[in-house]
């Protein structure tokens, strides 16, 4: 494989990786869990792919303005992922912490109501 092959390789890797971001993003909006949990997946496997392309890859690819400015851009939506997915994980334990006291109150309003 030539040094211009494994570059484009590198960038349909990184492009591969990007677009499953994308598809993550609109997921965590949705609150789709199952298609997170299927995305995830799939991203554990592109970088797989990607980090094996850079090693195919003669020079750093972030001496590659395209290379490093779609890396960045990558990486960005990573971290922004991450943050959005917590926030996710954070209401759902905050909703579900809530309507487990919800429910205790509601049954000792009950039972003190059913003894009178």
């Amino acid at each position: 494989m030539t040094s211009e092959d494994a570059f484009a390789y590198f960038i349909e890797s990184l492009e591969t990786l990007e677009n499953l971001l994308h598809a993550e993003t609109q997921a965590i909006a949705a609150k789709d869990l199952d298609t997170i949990d299927s995305i995830m997946l799939q991203k554990d496997e592109s970088l797989k792919v990607l980090l094996s392309a850079k090693e195919g890859l003669s020079d750093n690819p972030r001496n590659n303005d395209l290379a490093n400015t779609k890396i960045d851009y990558v990486m960005n939506l990573q971290s922004r992922n991450a943050n959005s997915f917590e926030k996710l994980k954070d209401k759902a334990s905050m909703k579900s912490n809530h309507d487990k006291q919800g429910l205790s109150s509601d049954g000792k309003m009950r039972s003190t109501y059913l003894k009178n």
